[in-house]
């Protein structure tokens, strides 16, 4: 209980402390240097808070300086404070209901996080357009192709807008697998059971010369490869 309380009272001031910096920072950081410095203090912050162990491997499967979508499973909101520990250049795709919640879609938006209407995946500013421009850019993205989380850990069928944003392109996947977020904090419960976390960083899978006839096969590979991990850990 005492660990519970002590988790939300930090997540709470730091992500207030959060909203000031970026909202300060924001004329003069066209980079986002400061909040990419300040997310990474915060994820961390908030592992420590809920005395969680994090171990990565795999980080040597990251492509530096090019573009990537990173597939990764989703069990909990421990997913986002591990993977953004990585302090890795992506823009983070979230459904557009998170930025409705007080404080942390506030932080969200300000942090550069884009929308995705689940409903209208072309919607112009929060849809697979707008997120292909972005990449066009030279951004790297994160994803969640379950698109919500998990209630007991299971892997769920995967959603096929980012295979199709990959393979349009043209941009390696990255599967990522997390391990044991869920047991720090299930769906559906604030309660927080410290513990230990895995980050397991696979080899990118190339989509340059694959078409919408390998979609399906993509997605299985994909799958296999984190159910793997899953199931193994």
């Amino acid at each position: 209980m005492l660990r519970t309380v002590y988790f939300w009272t930090v997540i709470t001031l730091s992500t207030i402390i959060a909203l000031l910096l970026f909202a300060l920072s924001f004329p003069f950081d066209k980079g986002g240097r400061v909040v990419k410095f300040y997310a990474n203090i915060w994820g961390r912050l908030n592992l420590y808070a809920s005395g969680v162990r994090l171990k990565i491997t795999g980080l040597e499967n990251i492509i530096k300086d090019k573009p990537q979508i990173f597939m990764a499973n989703h069990q909990s909101i421990y997913d986002i404070f591990a993977l953004i520990t990585l302090h890795l250049h992506f823009v983070w795709i979230a459904k557009k209901e998170l930025f409705r919640i007080p404080l942390l879609g506030w932080a969200m938006a300000l942090a550069g996080c884009v929308s995705i209407d689940r409903f209208n995946p072309h919607s112009p500013l929060g849809g697979m357009d707008y997120i292909h421009a972005k990449i066009q850019k030279g951004a790297s993205i994160i994803i969640f192709p379950e698109g919500t989380r998990s209630y007991d850990g299971t892997l769920q069928p995967f959603k096929k807008g980012g295979f199709t944003l990959a393979m349009r392109a043209k941009i390696p996947i990255v599967p990522i697998t997390l391990i044991g977020t869920g047991k720090v904090m299930k769906r559906g419960t604030r309660k927080v059971h410290p513990g230990n976390i895995k980050i397991i960083i696979d080899k990118p899978i190339e989509t340059l010369n694959l078409g919408l006839k390998d979609r399906e096969n993509l997605i299985y590979r994909v799958q296999e490869i984190i159910g793997k991990n899953l199931s193994e850990n």
